[in-house]
């Protein structure tokens, strides 16, 4: 099973909390190897949040990444503009998504810091 851990600022039930940061760890084990689509999805989103993060909003983003477990883990600051919540919350609500669909395969973490 993939488990993905979502880190905010701010409480559950806050409208302006804050995604900060993610870890993704473990296969979702719905296909063969190469023929993963759940598996291939999850990986999707995290590594294009992680460019666009990076290569688009220009964010300095801290990254730790192991192919053997699978697990990586991004992070970034809570300064951030508009346009980055959008892309972090975009990403986030498209897990849970995911997650919904295929709660056999993924599970979602989320962990609030004041």
């Amino acid at each position: 099973m993939t488990v993905v851990t979502l880190f905010w600022e701010g409480s559950a039930d806050e409208a302006g909390k804050k995604l900060l940061g993610l870890e993704s760890c473990g296969h979702s084990e719905s296909g063969r190897k190469g023929e993963d689509i759940v598996c291939a999805a999850v990986s999707t989103l995290i590594h294009a949040l992680f460019l666009g993060l990076r290569d688009v909003a220009k964010v300095l983003v801290e990254r730790e990444a192991d192919a053997s477990g699978p697990f990586i883990s991004i992070k970034w600051p809570k300064e951030n503009s508009a346009e980055v919540e959008l892309l972090t919350m975009t990403v986030a609500l498209s897990l849970k998504e995911i997650a919904s669909r295929y709660a056999e395969h993924v599970s979602i973490t989320e962990v609030y810091h004041k």
